[in-house]
């Protein structure tokens, strides 16, 4: 990032985006975002109030109507043209992105044009919800079945992938008819209300797109809110389950991506140098922090010692920095301070327990990290169960490396877990694909690959990983109604 879009970026007030304008809350309360790089403030956004999310649903309740109205064909018409003008302010929502997330430019832009490709994905699909007719018991009866939008949906987003994981639920939402009100985590609110400002900019009517800033406060007022049908959230299992209980007694349709402890199986047949490249970039890319990162590893004994040497060799070749001043290093700081001492309390707990420690387990040497949320990628051998980071998500640049004697059991660690988002397989036997990818609890498995998340196939969390679908075509269900219709002449 160049230092002119640095003083471009910093230093500003945001509002709340209601209606397509931006305001102030009603209570004139403000919220500092900090960089992760300095620990210093670097723009304040406006804390909404029950009263400005109110005023936020009833303007997505009023857009509603027309926007639900337009054919399909006219809704793929706006959304693309609104991408294509979010494509040329990629370099200022980007920098906000590194700015306040901590992943370096280059990657934080890099996510602002594919959530664009994914929107246009489900501009795409706006044209083809297709309902069908049925065969009737009588000749005079006529029936079919047809899909309609929700309504208002409340859209709740994490700091992690903050651009990305809003299209996720911002694509469908929107090609299906629904209107919108997002409520960003408050750590990094100011990429996605940028790009959101950048869509309504590039034509999106106003009131379809409403952003509220805030804390759970907030969040409680949108996903309770009567006026409110459906309700879309990543986030932290806990979190989830606590919006799932606050609206049993609505009924409202959700879905959450919730938190992952992603296994890797390793096989004594397996390409090595590919399952060390694939594992390493997804243990430590984005610092770790992301619910489909690898959290431990099962080795076969009989290439456990020289996975872990190749590993270690790859590991070591990352270089980290201010994702802002250097934005093509390959990792920035962690985000926030709490997942920092998270990473360090499963570290040291480890360490106690017996593990061997190969690279990393510390802050970064040098005067530039340590203002900052930094940690070095750390691989770890001889873990055990009992260790907090085999039970928990570390998330995290931590990589625990266990080995196993058979694929029973395997398979049974990497189905010792309560959650089941996604698992890794690297083998070259067809018949051990198929068997072990179809006992492994997780809703998505890739086999000699790390491509988890494609627009085209469902990303969905087995048990305390999620519920509900995102991305592929069925996730634009999840922002419909079905309706029978059954006509006698």
């Amino acid at each position: 990032m160049t230092t002119e879009l640095i003083e471009a970026l910093t230093g500003k007030d945001w509002g709340l985006l209601i209606n397509g304008a931006s305001q102030a809350a009603a209570d004139n309360a403000w919220d500092k975002v900090y960089s992760p790089a300095t620990g210093l403030a670097i723009a304040q956004v406006a804390r909404a109030t029950e009263t400005d999310v109110d005023a936020a649903v009833q303007n997505a309740k009023a857009a509603f109507v027309q926007w639900a109205a337009l054919p399909g064909a006219e809704r793929e018409k706006i959304i693309r043209k609104a991408t294509a003008y979010v494509r040329t302010q990629a370099d200022q929502i980007g920098g906000l992105m590194a700015l306040e997330q901590g992943k370096p430019f280059a990657q934080s832009r890099g996510e602002v044009t594919s959530s664009c490709d994914l929107m246009d994905y489900y501009a795409a699909e706006a044209v083809r919800v297709e309902g069908y007719v049925n065969s009737t018991e009588k000749s005079n009866l006529y029936s079919w079945v047809v899909y309609q939008p929700v309504g208002v949906c409340g859209l709740i987003t994490p700091w992690n992938y903050p651009v990305s994981l809003l299209s996720w639920k911002l694509g469908p939402a929107m090609a299906t008819g629904c209107t919108v009100v997002v409520k960003p985590t408050e750590v990094t609110p100011l990429s996605p209300l940028a790009f959101c400002k950048a869509l309504i900019e590039g034509g999106i009517p106003a009131g379809v797109i409403n952003v509220v800033m805030g804390d759970g406060v907030v969040g409680a007022a949108l996903v309770t809110h009567r006026d409110v049908a459906k309700v879309a959230m990543t986030g932290s299992t806990h979190t989830g389950k606590k919006i799932m209980s606050a609206i049993a007694s609505q009924l409202k349709k959700v879905s959450l991506e919730l938190g992952g402890h992603c296994p890797a199986i390793v096989c004594a047949d397996a390409d090595l140098d590919l399952a060390a490249e694939i594992i390493v970039y997804k243990g430590f890319r984005n610092m770790g922090q992301s619910c489909s990162t690898v959290n431990r590893v099962y080795a076969h004994h009989s290439i456990h010692d020289v996975l872990i040497e190749k590993i270690v060799s790859k590991a070591q070749k990352f270089s980290i920095g201010d994702g802002v001043l250097e934005g093509d290093c390959d990792l920035g700081p962690m985000t926030t301070a709490e997942t920092l001492q998270k990473v360090e309390r499963h570290v040291a707990d480890a360490l106690t327990k017996g593990a061997s420690l190969h690279t990393g387990g510390k802050k970064p040497n040098g005067e530039k990290y340590q203002n900052g949320h930094y940690y070095t990628p750390t691989v770890l051998s001889k873990v055990s169960p009992d260790m907090l980071m085999m039970q928990e998500e570390t998330f995290g640049p931590v990589v625990p490396i266990d080995s196993f004697d058979s694929l029973e059991e395997a398979i049974d660690k990497a189905n010792d877990s309560d959650f089941g988002l996604c698992a890794y397989l690297f083998t070259k036997d067809f018949a051990t694909t198929m068997r072990v990818s179809q006992a492994l609890e997780a809703g998505t498995v890739c086999v000699n690959n790390g491509a988890v998340n494609t627009a085209y196939a469902p990303y969905e969390g087995w048990k305390d990983s999620g519920f509900g679908v995102e991305l592929s075509r069925k996730a634009i269900f999840e922002y419909l109604k079905t309706k029978h219709i059954k006509v006698g002449f």
